[in-house]
């Protein structure tokens, strides 16, 4: 009888630590930098196939329950270039296959070059990626619609998204009667932050900020990170620079200065690493952020990025952790990954 009832208590045991563990169960997203899939890439998706530029990382993506990035450029065949502007991009919408296939859940379109080929192509931009079931954020045909947010959920757990563009053109910036992007001025960021938090459990806003191949953050890009933490955003992330920045922890929350590029139609030489960034959820908690280094040098991996190993991988870890220093984050290294724990 005493070891029948011994037996009833390990398992009653054994069925609580199944269901604590099933409470516990983590969420993982991840987030990687700008996605331009035209210029110097079209030829090579266009021979290859949409899913060309995630061969060697696509893993990854399929194995977390979020993906996000900023696209950089309209999906489309609509429009003319915006005369006087330098770079103008345009991708076939038929990418929207590979992002889709790959596994991408949000896309921003908070950027410089969504409006490159004017109204038409943007629009025709977001049609695509509705009609391939990807969310995207940060432009509209109107500014209350590019300022809505995107709700995701998730074993039980609401994540919400917001993006803005604080870079030029200020004419791509979206109006009551005018398309285009959500421009991130202070009191706009303040009011959208702090509204979404009241609905949702974790909190993701991005940025199109600074300057392009600089390094260390403005001061008001840090200002606006920390407005955005301060009214309930656990991740700030930031785009444009194309280069990795510093990772400031602030408060309960983690802010991202740069992601820099991922698949990206051109041949920098400036631009030649950069990283996947894997968050990891459990209960109401960030409770780990994992930086895993890539080669995006386009002449080397022909616009696919590639995972480092080794001491390739420590390298841009400790460049990382270096430009961390000023915001005393503190980056473990492991198994070519870094990994910052909250």
């Amino acid at each position: 009888m005493l070891n029948r009832v011994i037996k009833i208590a390990v398992l009653i045991t054994l069925i609580l630590s199944l269901n604590a563990a099933a409470q516990e169960e983590e969420i993982t997203l991840v987030a990687v930098g700008d996605i331009m899939l035209a210029h110097r890439l079209k030829p090579f998706i266009e021979e290859y196939g949409p899913a060309y530029p995630y061969k060697y990382t696509a893993h990854i993506f399929k194995k977390t329950d979020i993906s996000f990035a900023n696209l950089e450029s309209p999906l489309s065949t609509e429009g003319e270039p915006i005369p006087d502007k330098e770079y103008t991009f345009r991708a076939y919408p038929k990418v929207a296959e590979g992002l889709k296939e790959v596994g991408f859940d949000v896309l921003s379109l908070a950027n410089n070059h969504i409006l490159d080929y004017g109204e038409k192509a943007l629009f025709e931009t977001i049609e695509v990626l509705n009609s391939k079931m990807i969310f995207h954020i940060g432009a509209g045909r109107n500014i209350q619609e590019a300022r809505e947010p995107v709700i995701l959920k998730v074993k039980d757990r609401r994540f919400g998204f917001l993006a803005y563009s604080n870079t030029l053109p200020k004419e791509f910036w979206a109006k009551k009667d005018k398309a285009g992007t959500a421009y991130g001025k202070f009191s706009r960021v303040k009011k959208d932050v702090k509204e979404l938090k009241e609905k949702v459990d974790f909190l993701i806003v991005s940025f199109h900020w600074g300057n392009e191949e600089e390094i260390a953050p403005q001061e008001y890009q840090r200002n606006l990170a920390h407005l955005a933490i301060d009214q309930g955003a656990d991740i700030v992330l930031g785009h444009h620079p194309h280069i990795l920045s510093g990772i400031e922890t602030y408060r309960n929350g983690v802010i991202i200065y740069s992601l820099g590029n991922f698949a990206f139609g051109s041949y920098s030489e400036k631009a030649k690493e950069s990283a996947i960034f894997r968050f990891y959820f459990a209960k109401d908690e960030l409770k780990r952020l994992e930086i895993i280094p890539i080669s995006v040098y386009n002449k080397k991996v022909k616009f696919q990025p590639q995972l480092l190993k080794g001491k390739e991988a420590e390298r841009v870890l400790e460049r990382i952790r270096k430009l961390s220093k000023e915001f005393n984050t503190r980056i473990k290294l492991r198994n070519s990954i870094g990994i910052i724990t909250f």
